[in-house]
């Protein structure tokens, strides 16, 4: 009982559920989303330069983070569209 009520509690306050389940314009669900992605594969590589681990894996780790900060603008772009589109065209 306790595991799921644990569980339940960790699914609410998830930063990613918080902001698919917000009132929010899908636009701006889209654009969290991306500084999301852009933090989550920014955090490895800080935390290998910073601390000196996995210091044969920069590399990996360096292009892990490009990867993950190209595919964020292209969900920034999207979401801005969204944003114009929903604003502009869909009142």
């Amino acid at each position: 009982m306790w595991l799921k009520r644990g569980a339940n509690y960790l699914w609410r306050r998830n930063p990613i559920t918080r902001v698919v389940y917000a009132r929010a314009d899908r636009g701006l669900k889209i654009i969290a989303l991306s500084l999301m992605l852009v933090l989550a594969t920014a955090l490895p590589y800080a935390a290998a330069v910073t601390l000196g681990w996995l210091t044969n894996a920069r590399a990996e780790l360096a292009w892990l983070f490009a990867l993950g900060a190209a595919v964020a603008h292209v969900g920034f772009v999207v979401g801005l569209w969204l944003l114009i589109y929903d604003r502009l065209w869909r009142r």
